[in-house]
């Protein structure tokens, strides 16, 4: 009987609390650990868009570390361009995001020749009283997952646009199937990994376990060995890819799923979107690596010659399609093959989103109808030319769907709004040798040469003058490009050239269009040479970004100067208000209630302006005239100069 009750209690269920108790304990655990680890800061913070700054607490940026998010173990990932945004979107704005690679960011030419830049330009020339924001996402050797990951910050940013141009990193970029970055050829498996990366206890365990691999590992940190090559040579993890191979397949499976994704999520959303086609260097480019394992297709190699051969004949149209089909054999993919475009077409269709025609454009374009060096630097990104023509492709779809700011448009003709935007280029000689480093540092290492060899373009380049000098510590990252272009403008000042010292600042000013210190920094180096009117643009801009004594002190002396008289005293009347009044001020001050009939005012302005300097005899002067109630007819105001 003992022996029967005592396996009746063996028998016996536990409770189902002890089963929830045992399910909750490491639940607790986990949500306790991601806890700390947040409050103490562990690892990095991936919210897509973030403030950077309290010196900008009403703009808002992409996360300067979500880079690291793609590139796993990488000391320094690629940086995202800082275009900085309202946090409240103003009622008058039209705001874009452009999401791609570092095509879509401007590569060479970052960060003022960028087709964002371009396109923001234009826009701003044809809605001058609306606020545009063209803010560039693209991020160098990203893909299709990077783009996807960042959908739902942008859609919770209200944009009132997104345009793509996104697909020759499917293969090599960060995550990609051929990529040294890569976790698997699964696209739900490649998103999941994205998502459990935004947790803290995700990171830690990570770390844990890259640390505890290196202890045993004789290569450590192999991929910062590689640090002086350059981030397209190491992001080649599978360096060959044959054409229609199952890695190629599954490229192509990667960039389908994803832009699906993407332009679901933006349809849903009402999110009007402009995706493009891809466009490259193929009638002057060979193919990287001519795979010929596969006795379907012929080398990569021979299909290049042979179209060579054809153009040499005057065969164009043979010839084009050759040099396309020698681009897609290339068993090296960091140009998109043709079938990437096809998709592209498709899934725009099946959104019905436009399709900008880039391609298309370019070829149009280009001798022959075939894309080469004329409007590219390299294998695929375009040069300056060339960004203006992807502009213009993505303006023009906006165009024709009506995706336009609702503001009042100024009738500028086609040819006129090109002509301004290339007059008033901010891309000046220094920027062009930063890019021309840049292209000879990625041209002359692999996959351009053979892979080990030395870079060669960079062993003999030589230093002949200042700008050589400055571009060179630009892209080894000794000094910063606006510290680079401050150093240009300083010179041109100091040698009296006003328009050298305004084109460098200019081009400092539309990468940083909402910093304040540059404005000042501008109007005060033109006040001194009493250039107040040149500076008066610059000044107004600054009282816009941040009113303050200075801008309400020049702007008041200025118009007084011009005889506006109503604006001068209101301007005048609210600098000194500042404790930094000067003597300056407050004789203005006065002269400007006088000419607006206020003499008790204006008597009471020059007496404060001279308990500030009493020994100036131009003070004295006025203050006896005021007092005598004489009429100042001829009277000479130094309104926007400093008083003897």
């Amino acid at each position: 009987m003992a022996i029967k009750k005592r396996q009746n209690s063996v028998s016996k269920k536990a409770p189902k609390s002890f089963y929830v108790i045992m399910i909750l304990i490491p639940v607790v655990f986990f949500a306790l650990l991601e806890t700390g680890l947040r409050v103490f800061n562990y690892g990095f913070d991936f919210t897509t868009f973030k403030s950077i700054s309290n010196y900008y607490p009403d703009k808002i940026f992409l996360n300067p570390d979500v880079s690291y998010k793609y590139f796993y173990g990488i000391k320094k990932a690629p940086t995202p361009i800082p275009d900085g945004f309202d946090k409240i979107k103003k009622e008058n704005s039209f705001r874009i995001f452009v999401l791609g690679g570092s095509s879509a960011a401007g590569w060479p030419y970052v960060p003022n020749a960028s087709f964002s830049r371009q396109l923001k330009r234009r826009l701003e020339l044809l809605y001058p009283d609306n606020t545009i924001e063209v803010i560039n996402l693209g991020i160098s050797a990203v893909n299709s997952y990077t783009i996807r990951d960042f959908i739902s910050g942008v859609i919770e940013e209200k944009p009132d646009l997104v345009l793509i141009y996104a697909g020759h990193n499917e293969y090599y970029g960060a995550l990609g199937v051929g990529s040294t970055f890569t976790i698997s050829s699964s696209p739900a498996l490649v998103n999941l990994y994205l998502k459990l990366r935004d947790f803290k206890t995700v990171q830690l365990i990570q770390n844990l376990m890259s640390g505890a691999a290196s202890l045993f590992s004789s290569n450590v940190s192999t991929k910062e060995n590689v640090s002086n090559e350059t981030l397209m040579s190491r992001m080649i993890g599978e360096s060959t890819i044959p054409y229609k191979s199952e890695k190629y397949n599954n490229g192509l499976a990667q960039i389908e799923e994803n832009l699906n994704d993407i332009l679901k999520r933006l349809k849903n959303e009402n999110i009007p979107v402009i995706i493009s086609t891809l466009t490259s260097n193929t009638r002057e480019l060979k193919p990287f690596v001519s795979d010929s394992t596969d006795k379907k297709y012929p080398p990569a190699i021979t299909v290049f010659n042979a179209a060579t051969d054809s153009l040499n004949n005057g065969n164009v149209y043979y010839a084009d399609s050759l040099f396309s089909f020698a681009k897609d054999l290339d068993a090296l993919r960091f140009r998109a093959p043709s079938d990437i475009n096809n998709l592209i077409r498709k899934l725009a269709e099946t959104y019905n989103c436009p399709v900008a025609e880039v391609d298309s454009s370019f070829r149009k374009n280009s001798p022959f109808n075939i894309v080469g060096y004329n409007l590219t630097v390299d294998h695929l990104h375009p040069n300056l030319k060339g960004y203006f023509l992807m502009a213009k492709s993505f303006y023009r779809e906006m165009q024709k769907y009506n995706y336009l700011p609702n503001g009042k448009k100024k009738n500028i003709s086609s040819e006129k709004q090109d002509s301004l935007l290339w007059k008033n280029f901010p891309f000046t000689k220094l920027d062009s040798v930063i890019s021309e480093m840049k292209i000879d540092r990625l041209t002359g290492e692999y996959p351009f040469v053979p892979k080990g060899t030395l870079n060669y373009k960079l062993n003999s380049l030589k230093i002949n003058d200042y700008y050589d000098s400055l571009a060179l510590q630009v892209i080894n990252n000794d000094i910063e490009w606006e510290k680079a272009h401050n150093l240009i403008a300083e010179r041109f000042y100091k040698q009296n050239n006003i328009k050298g010292f305004l084109r460098e600042m200019n081009a400092v000013i539309e990468e940083r269009p909402f910093y304040d210190q540059t404005y000042r920094y501008i109007a005060n180096m033109l006040i001194d040479k009493n250039l107040t009117e040149i500076a008066l643009p610059y000044i107004q801009k600054l009282h816009t970004l941040k009113p303050e004594y200075f801008t309400y002190k020049w702007l008041g002396q200025i118009a007084l100067h011009n005889n506006q008289y109503n604006k001068a005293l209101d301007y005048l009347a609210k600098a000194s208000k500042y404790s930094e009044a000067d003597y300056q001020t407050w004789y203005n001050l006065a002269g400007a209630y006088y000419f607006n009939n206020k003499i008790d005012d204006a008597l009471s302005a020059i007496e404060k302006s001279l308990k500030l300097n009493s020994k100036n005899p131009r003070l004295r002067g006025f203050s006896v005239l005021l007092k005598d109630k004489i009429l100042l007819k001829n009277y000479h105001f130094l309104c926007c100069r400093k008083l003897s």
